[in-house]
Formats: structure tokens, sequence, C-alpha cells
């Protein structure tokens, strides 16, 4: 606003300084036909050889035509009848602070862009020209060069971005800013960004791409440097280039992934206490996560002894296991318990080789991705020939809205689980990909939004919630401890959640010689018969196999 208005007070100034000189007319000579300019005195300043003249705010816009071949010329003068723009150009178009020149050259119409005053911003060189407030976008198209490309200047003539690219302008009009990207081969290499003030403040180069972060309202933007992945806020870098993939937040949360290890962030533009402004020391070696430590009785209960041992070794058998206690606000009672006893079950009674199995205590929302991926690599390295048992403790929660079920991560909070659990119907459709020979998924978890000791969840409304049963896929089976509304409870005298107890029970006295037919039916029947003595609730566990088992389940055995 600012220049125009100083843009302004110039031409005024101009326009009085020529009427306190000398008023100008335009007069046309009675022999030629020809218009020129004559001031005051009738003294001609200049010369009577233009087909028309225009008087503009800017000057005099003077027009000739030449025959051969046909064409429209025009030049432009002061308001004082000095040259501005000498030309000859075809076309001279006016803006509100530059002026647009256009030239015919070997059949090309080329296009430039020019100051009040006559200087060459951008030279006339280009068969197709944007104008922007604060830069311009130039193309070769219909020019003399080979091949179509772009460029970038600022309104100032200064090259921002050299002729070999393809741009586009991804800020939008109401923005105070401008930012362009700039794409190779349909690839984005780089983000150029001016201000409010028209300042260049990202020059081209710094970044190597730029993505909305999924916060249109505040303008939150993912950028790229040297591979890695930040955030980008109001001209500055809020979160330093330290993430493997794009960050993008959904309700606030991001999931995000740094050296292959995930992690969740929130959105810093809601909670400053995450704002990580990028750090120039050395990072600090990172300490290793020992145990998980529990507040509750250990294991001593008649299956936590005489655990019966397999003569055999599964080499081909993988356990992953994730047991969460320690919940900020709801621990789950006897979660680590439930956990390390079948980590015991499968080494010792399954015949799993230790390095088989997989342990996650007090598991984060990236210990859960790092373990789906873990049993993708052994899938892809195992070509079909290995099987898994994918075993979970802890809370399960419910989407209200959608009816859908989650495994709740110890970091994941229950009023935005869409973002920060991790969905079973997600988990069956990682898992049910793989190339696996089988894979039995036990789950010691409910998902109505109620803990084992039969209260709600914090987060949870005051009732429970009847979950969507998902299904399964490829030669999958999910052995879970509750039906949809149902609650999981703990079996308080064995220290030991009431599912995974009988469970256990049923491989200790069977020595793991089993089929999944009689062990989920005797699991359910004691399930079932103990929570309505002990606890006065129904408690009903579930099978759900996948259609491709459906005719055959029950008889495979976990050994």
């Amino acid at each position: 606003m600012m220049k125009r208005f100083c843009l302004l007070i110039t031409y005024l100034w101009a326009i009085l300084s020529c009427t306190q000189a000398q008023q100008l007319e335009i007069k046309r000579d009675d022999t030629s036909y020809k218009f020129g300019l004559v001031d005051s005195n009738g003294k001609t300043v200049v010369p009577f050889e233009y087909s028309e003249i225009k008087k503009t705010p800017y000057g005099f816009l003077c027009t000739w035509y030449t025959e051969r071949p046909l064409r429209m010329n025009n030049r432009l003068f002061a308001l004082d009848g000095k040259v501005i723009l000498p030309g000859p150009f075809q076309y001279i178009t006016f803006y509100n602070e530059f002026i647009k020149v256009e030239k015919r050259v070997n059949g090309m119409m080329l296009k430039g862009l020019c100051s009040f005053s006559g200087q060459e911003l951008i030279p006339c060189q280009y068969g197709n020209m944007i104008l922007y407030k604060h830069a311009v976008i130039v193309s070769t198209s219909g020019s003399t060069l080979d091949h179509h490309v772009e460029g970038l200047y600022s309104t100032k003539g200064e090259i921002i971005v050299p002729c070999k690219y393809d741009i586009s302008r991804i800020s939008k009009d109401k923005d105070s800013y401008e930012m362009y990207r700039i794409n190779q081969n349909e690839k984005a290499v780089s983000f150029v960004l001016f201000n409010a003030n028209g300042e260049l403040v990202v020059p081209f180069g710094v970044y190597q791409d730029i993505k909305p972060a999924g916060d249109a309202e505040r303008l939150l933007y993912t950028v790229a440097k040297n591979g890695k992945w930040g955030l980008w806020h109001q001209e500055k870098e809020i979160i330093a280039c330290q993430y493997d993939a794009p960050i993008e937040f959904n309700a606030d949360v991001a999931n995000v992934k740094k050296n292959g290890e995930a992690s969740l962030i929130k959105n810093p533009l809601k909670d400053g206490t995450q704002i990580l402004i990028a750090e120039t020391k050395t990072p600090s070696k990172k300490k290793e996560k020992g145990p998980a430590v529990s507040r509750y009785p250990k294991p001593d209960s008649d299956v936590d002894t005489n655990i019966p041992v397999a003569k055999q070794q599964a080499e081909t058998m993988f356990a992953f296991i994730i047991c969460n206690e320690n919940y900020p606000d709801a621990p789950v009672p006897y979660s680590l318990n439930d956990g390390r006893m079948f980590r015991e079950y499968c080494q010792k009674t399954l015949g799993i080789p230790s390095s088989n199995i997989n342990m996650y205590e007090d598991a984060t929302y990236g210990n859960i991705i790092t373990a789906v991926e873990k049993m993708k690599s052994i899938a892809d390295a195992y070509e079909g020939d290995a099987s898994v048992i994918f075993y979970y403790a802890g809370h399960g929660f419910p989407d209200e809205k959608q009816s859908t079920a989650y495994l709740l991560p110890i970091d994941g909070d229950a009023s935005s689980i869409n973002s920060t659990g991790y969905s079973l119907a997600k988990l069956y459709k990682d898992i049910s990909s793989l190339k696996l020979k089988s894979s039995v998924v036990f789950l010691d978890a409910c998902f109505s939004g109620t803990k084992r000791e039969d209260q709600m969840l914090s987060s949870a409304r005051g009732v429970a919630i009847k979950v969507k049963e998902e299904a399964p896929q490829g030669n999958m089976l999910v052995f879970s401890a509750a039906q949809g509304d149902e609650t999981a409870h703990q079996l308080e005298e064995k220290h030991h959640g009431l599912f995974t107890y009988c469970l256990l029970k049923e491989l200790q006295s069977t020595q793991g010689d089993i089929d999944l037919g009689t062990l989920t039916d005797n699991v359910t029947k004691q399930v079932k018969r103990q929570s309505v003595v002990i606890n006065n609730k129904r408690q009903t566990p579930t099978v759900i196999p996948s259609p491709s088992l459906s005719g055959s389940w029950r008889q495979m055995k976990l050994k």
C-alpha cells in the first residue's frame, strides 16, 4: 500500500511539474495527418510521425504502423515529452507499478517488464509472463528458446530462480506473503518465499520441498532439507528438519519417524512446549530404555511355575508381545505379568527361540509401528515359511463416532484416539498383507472404554460402547478376551488378567500340544464361568478366523 501511495505521489508531482513548466498538447499535422506533441509556445516537442497518441496518467502512448510487415508499433513519452520507452514495442500495458512490453521477434511475441522510469526490469525475451505482487513467473513458451521452462524474477528485476524449471504459486490470494514451488521433471526441488514487504526470506535452494502439514488454518508447512523433514511457519523453521518423512497433523498429532524410530509429536501451534527450534549442538546419545517397573505384585500363581518345556525348537515361529501397564492416568493391573509370563510359555512350552521373541513393555505408538515393520521384514525374508503369534495386553479404546476399535499405546491419548491409537483394522490389514504361513492374534483387552477394574476410562462416556468387529484376512485367527461391549477383567488372586490366566493354564495342562479349536473352546468356557463367579460380570472371549481359515482353523496348532 505504501509503495502505491508513493507511486501516486510521484505521478501527481510529475503532472504538476509538467503543468508548471509547460502544457503539452496533442496536435495533428493537416498535411501528413500525423500526430505529434507541442508545448504552450507552439514548439514541436515530439515530431508529427504517429498515427495515434493517447494521453495516460503515466505519459503519452504514441502509436505508428509499418506496412511490410503490417505491424503496430508503440513508444512511450513522459508528460514533459522525454522518451521513457523508445521501443518499438507492439504492445505496452500499464500495471499498478510496472509496464509490460511486448515485441514480435521472428514471428513470436516476446514479453518483458519495465519500470515507469523506463528501466528494464525483465528483458523482453520471454514467451509468457505472470505478474504477482512481489514476483514474476517468466516462461520460454512461444519464445525462440528450444523448450518450455520457467523462471522467477522479483519485481525489482532480480533473478530469483533461473529459467529451467516448472514454477507454481502455492500461497493463496488472501495471504500476505507469496510462496512459489519449483519443480523439475514433476518433482519438487525447492521453494522460495517473499514476505509482506516483498523481501525474499527463503531463497532458492535452501529447502528441497514443501507440503501442507495438515493445519491449513495456521498455514503450517512441512519442509525438506538434505532429505529430512521439519516444520515451517511464518517465515521460520519451528521444528528442525530431522524426520524421515513429511509431517502431517491429524487432530493436532502427527506420526513421525526419526532414523527409523517412530514416535508422536503434537502440533506446536497448539502446544508451545513442543516447539523445537533447530538446534546446532550435537545431540546426546540416546539412553537405552530399561525394563518397565510394575506397581503390582509379581506373578506367583499356579501358572507361573512348572512351565512345560518343549522338546523341539520352532525355528520358523516368531512372537511379538506387547504389554502396556503404566498408562499415565489409568494403569492396567498385571499387564506386565501377563506379557512376561506369555513370553515364558512362548519360549519354553511352544519352543520359540528367544531370538525370535520380540517383547515391548509399556509400548509407545512408535514401538507398535516398529513391531509391525519387523514382522514385515521377517515375512519377506522367510518367503511364506514363517508363522507369527501377536499378543497384546493393555487398554483398548473405541472411536465413539465410528464405533471402531484401537489399541492404546502408552503415549496415546484417548481423547484423540483416531490419531494416537493403532486401529485394529490397520493391525489386521498390516499382518494379513504379509506372506506368512499363519498368524494368531491374542488380545487381552476390551474396546468398550472400560478398565479391568470395571471403571470407565477418563475420556470415555458413561456407558460401555459396542464396537464393530473387524474382520481379519489372509491366514489369520484373532482370539480376544471379550465381546465388543464387555470388560476384560483381571483375576486378582492370580495376579493376571482373566483371559491370559486361562490361556496360560490351558497351555500348561496340555504342554502346548493342543489344536486351536480345543484351546479356544476351553479358554472361552473357563473365562465365562470364572468371570460370573468371581467378578459377577459377563466376559465372553471371541474367535474370529479369516475367511480362508474358516474350515481349517480348529485343527491348527501353535506348535
